[in-house]
């Protein structure tokens, strides 16, 4: 086959080749390619005019959905608050916040019949107890109508709610700790609030309620002075004024307990703790702190601590138990501490315990005889004003330690006045007419009948506890001129004379005395002396030289 022509082959390239090569071709064939091309271009442009319109319409649908798309949620979100705000202004119409409590219950988001029942069920065997330093006193009502309204109780809540404002009331109660929701009836501050304004049920019997509250309150208050001086202050366990001591008198504050004790009541508080403002201030109103600076102002000036001794006993103690008899405290609470009463308190220290001499003494003989007697000269006699002048020292110089008891005279030992307090000593019993010497262990070394003073003469011997004044030998006796006749009543020679009551009655032989009347008890009732003991020459020869100066001789019945 011959090759194919290049007309052919290029019509039939024409068909198949580009835009470039058809160009080259004849010009019948260059016009058939740009008909063809031409056309196709115009269908190009005319697919293109026809597909633009809707091109952009698909291309406008989304921007519109997009522009209304925040519309529709903020309408659906705004549906949605008001719905919410419209629920919760019912809900707050009819129920309790978060954290609200009621007579003690906790009714957070309750409704409100479910409120008052949980409140009537906590009301149920309440009762209320006032406690604190050591007073005690409890409130048991019969029912629990007595003490809350329960429905009241709530209603009272539910009805200051403000539903209309509830999400800021929420977010307000969210932040908040629980908190009672009774509203306690106040004008200002608690301490303001008067009885009468205390929210309580109507069956509550507010006068027998508050009579048996304040007659215990009375009954406390009855062992306390309520003052603040030195004597309330001072503790005498510590050795010291304390604040606890000087607040042990203070009273109870009958109005602020009883208005703590109804508003307890009014939420169903089951215990009030008396406290510090439960009290009425010491001290005119003055605070606990300038309370205690007076009371440490106090303490500074009682640093005196001594122990007075006598016959090596203590016999008193000189302290801040003393003085506290003699702080005052002024106006201002400044302590004052005066040694003026020094004087008297020894005076008072020596008659009623120091001093013996003459004091009525009991003791039992070693025969077992109880002897009671009272006068005489032996015994302890205290140097008052020396005494002082120590102890002024001792203050002075916020002396410790101890201090001896100056004396004019001492006994052989020093024991509770009205005691026994000689050792050896010479018993001279009037009904017996017997004299007896025992020594400080109470052995019987001596003893011999005896004829006493005639008591029918008006010469009786003196009874008493006396001291033995001297020991002498073949002494003379010399009576008083009773008969005023110029001349002594008797002038009787002795060979042993012991005199004890000064040097004119005392212990001494007496020779003109019949043997017998000795061993009579009676004869001393004709026969007897002017007041002296009349002895047996050879047993008052042995008594001589047993007893001695300073020794003790009790005469008796």
């Amino acid at each position: 086959m011959p090759p194919l022509s290049p007309a052919y082959g290029s019509g039939s390239g024409a068909h198949g080749d580009d835009t470039g090569r058809l160009t080259g071709n004849s010009h019948h064939g260059a016009n058939l390619g740009g008909s063809r091309f031409a056309q196709g271009d115009e269908r190009q442009a005319v697919g293109s005019a026809a597909y633009a319109p809707s091109h952009r319409a698909a291309a406008s649908k989304p921007e519109r959905r997009r522009g209304r798309g925040p519309l529709i949620a903020l309408g659906v979100l705004l549906l949605v608050v008001v719905v919410a705000y419209g629920a919760g202004v019912v809900l707050f119409s009819n129920a309790c916040y978060p954290n609200t409590v009621i007579a003690d219950v906790d009714v957070s988001l309750m409704m409100r019949d479910t409120a008052v029942s949980r409140v009537k069920t906590s009301a149920e065997g309440y009762r209320l107890t006032i406690e604190g330093d050591g007073f005690t006193w409890q409130f048991d009502p019969e029912s629990a109508s007595e003490v809350i309204d329960a429905g009241a109780a709530v209603a009272a809540v539910i009805d200051g709610n403000e539903p209309f404002i509830w999400p800021a009331r929420l977010v307000q109660a969210l932040q908040s700790e629980p908190a009672e929701g009774v509203v306690k009836s106040t004008k200002g501050g608690e301490e303001d609030v008067e009885l009468d304004d205390i929210a309580l049920p109507d069956s509550f019997d507010r006068d027998a309620f508050l009579e048996e509250l304040g007659a215990a309150l009375d009954a406390y208050n009855a062992t306390r002075t309520g003052t603040f001086d030195a004597a309330g202050a001072y503790d005498a366990e510590a050795g010291m004024f304390t604040l606890s001591k000087a607040r042990s008198n203070q009273k109870l504050d009958a109005a602020s307990i009883e208005r703590a004790a109804l508003m307890a009541i009014s939420t169903l508080d089951d215990t009030v703790t008396l406290d510090e403002q439960s009290f009425v201030p010491l001290a005119n109103g003055a605070s606990e702190e300038q309370v205690q600076a007076a009371i440490d102002a106090a303490n500074e000036l009682i640093g005196t601590d001594v122990d007075l001794k006598m016959g090596g006993n203590v016999v008193a103690t000189l302290d801040g138990s003393t003085f506290v008899q003699w702080m005052t405290f002024d106006e201002n609470l400044t302590p004052t501490l005066t040694t003026e009463p020094l004087t008297a308190w020894v005076h008072e220290l020596a008659v009623s315990k120091l001093d013996t001499i003459g004091c009525e003494r009991t003791y039992t003989r070693p025969d077992g005889k109880s002897v009671t007697v009272s006068g005489g000269t032996y015994g302890w006699n205290s140097n008052e004003a020396e005494l002082v002048k120590l102890l002024q020292d001792a203050v002075a110089n916020k002396q410790v330690g101890e201090v001896d008891v100056p004396t004019l005279q001492n006994a052989a030992t020093w024991t509770a006045k009205g005691e026994r307090d000689w050792g050896a000593y010479c018993d001279i019993d009037l009904t017996e007419q017997h004299v007896r010497y025992y020594d400080a262990a109470g052995t019987l070394m001596w003893e011999s009948g005896c004829v006493t003073g005639n008591p029918n003469e008006g010469d009786a011997t003196p009874t008493g506890v006396y001291l033995l004044n001297a020991k002498r030998q073949n002494e003379t006796l010399i009576g008083f001129d009773e008969d005023k006749d110029g001349e002594p009543d008797y002038k009787s020679p002795v060979a042993y004379w012991m005199p004890f009551v000064g040097n004119a009655i005392g212990l001494h032989d007496a020779t003109w005395q019949p043997a017998a009347y000795f061993s009579n008890p009676q004869a001393y009732t004709w026969a007897g002396s002017h007041g002296c003991v009349n002895l047996p020459l050879d047993k008052a020869a042995e008594l001589y030289n047993l007893i001695q100066v300073g020794d003790c001789v009790i005469v008796h019945a």
